[in-house]
């Protein structure tokens, strides 16, 4: 895959078949585990509970691992009452020397 590409899809059912340490920079947004339906401006709609959601996102985390490069850096979007849980699972998979900051959203400051 050359270029740069947007991909719609489940990224489960993509990234086995990306090649290893190929990208620079991944962003993933996954759902945040609201426990409220979501609603898109497309009409689309899906139920943002997961009974586990750290087995929900592991398997992406590790393939996210798999595909960047020595140099890549991760941005993992979530809610904050996952925010934590997610830490420690990506401490998990990339090591906790990995780290390299956190941005909180502040949305009552102008």
């Amino acid at each position: 895959m050359g270029g740069d590409h947007i991909i719609c899809a489940d990224n489960l059912d993509v990234l086995p078949g990306l090649p290893d340490r190929s990208f620079r920079l991944i962003y993933t947004d996954p759902p945040f585990n609201t426990g409220r339906r979501q609603s898109r401006p497309d009409g689309g709609a899906y139920e943002d509970r997961f009974d586990d959601y750290l087995a929900y996102l592991e398997p992406r985390l590790r393939h996210a691992h798999r595909l960047l490069d020595d140099a890549g850096t991760l941005y993992l979007h979530v809610d904050y009452r996952e925010a934590h849980y997610c830490k420690v699972l990506l401490d998990e998979i990339f090591g906790r020397a990995a780290f390299l900051n956190e941005i909180i959203w502040a949305y009552d400051y102008g």
